[in-house]
């Protein structure tokens, strides 16, 4: 028994088990508060940019102006030239399809030019894109919806007697498309599945996180004019607040559902309806849908910060007292 303390003794510096002993109870308070100081860090939450008052009057006026270009214009002109012309059913739909969504592909156009110059891309692309000419998935999914109702008007519009039910079919589409991508990508990622590409700045082989998070990102960045740090601050956010998180996912719920039923009771009316009302409601009804749902959105999104913010003072509060124990 006394060899070990001899040996302990003599090895160049070492303290005896005794004096390691006391020697650990001595520093034992202060160096376990550390950790636990550390692990009680609240760190400030991630300020999101919020448009200037000019910046919120453009936004507004451009969602006035997309409203009038993907829905109020192709009712008026079908019915204004169907019960106050002459002209064939197959002339008014050329018309409407000449017109349809000039406004909206000409903003898309400039969204593009951002993303894809050299002397721009830098600012408004996704955090760790090193390259200039990539899509964003916002800009992605608006292609794909494109692509699908231009099908639809095109092959509507072949026949000489034009398929009007097939024709008041864009804005369901739309609503099909986007709400079966809310919910599928809330269930993905809930069930914490990894991304097999891109989403924005999420990179391949990254959990998977709600569309509608990219969404904003996308949105936020380039529409919003919050650029490359937009991007950053509203992941970080997504990541390190539980509310945050929270509300994502209900409204991607929300939104997903509510798109799909909206979608399917638009298509039931189209195809059971007279047509001539038919396509009124087909390309009505989704859109008066979405006004109810972005109002009763936005004030949800208010209080849900609101209370985030709340939350977050009390655990800055909670974490200072802590650190003063």
């Amino acid at each position: 028994m006394n060899a070990p303390k001899n040996d302990c003794n003599s090895s160049g510096g070492n303290v005896p088990p005794e004096n390691e002993e006391r020697t650990s109870r001595d520093v034992q308070p202060s160096e376990a508060s550390q950790p636990s100081q550390a692990m009680t860090l609240v760190e400030p939450l991630p300020e999101l940019h919020t448009p200037h008052r000019r910046r919120r009057i453009i936004l507004w006026v451009g969602v006035a102006l997309a409203t009038l270009d993907l829905c109020v214009l192709p009712i008026t002109y079908y019915y204004a030239f169907k019960f106050g012309t002459n002209l064939s059913v197959q002339d008014i739909f050329a018309i409407i399809t000449g017109v349809y969504g000039l406004l909206s592909f000409t903003h898309y156009f400039l969204r593009s030019l951002k993303l894809f110059r050299s002397k721009t891309s830098s600012k408004w692309r996704p955090v760790g894109w090193t390259k200039w000419g990539m899509l964003e998935f916002l800009q992605v999914n608006i292609l794909i919806v494109i692509t699908l109702f231009e099908i639809e008007l095109v092959i509507g519009t072949i026949p000489h007697h034009p398929w009007v039910r097939l024709v008041a079919m864009p804005s369901p589409t739309i609503c099909f498309y986007f709400g079966f991508l809310f919910c599928g990508s809330a269930i993905l990622t809930q069930m914490r599945k990894r991304l097999p590409f891109n989403m924005s700045s999420t990179e391949k082989g990254e959990l998977w996180k709600p569309a509608l998070l990219a969404f904003i990102e996308d949105a936020g960045c380039i529409e919003g004019q919050g650029g490359v740090q937009y991007r950053a601050a509203v992941l970080k956010r997504y990541d390190v607040s539980p509310r945050f998180r929270r509300m994502i996912i209900m409204l991607s719920w929300v939104w997903g559902l509510g798109l799909i039923v909206i979608a399917i009771v638009s298509t039931v009316l189209i195809m059971e309806l007279e047509v001539d009302i038919g396509f009124g409601v087909g390309w009505g009804l989704p859109w008066a849908f979405s006004a109810v749902y972005s109002m009763l959105t936005i004030a949800f999104v208010k209080q849900q910060l609101r209370k985030e913010k709340a939350e977050w003072r009390l655990k800055e509060a909670s974490n200072q007292n802590t650190s003063v124990v």
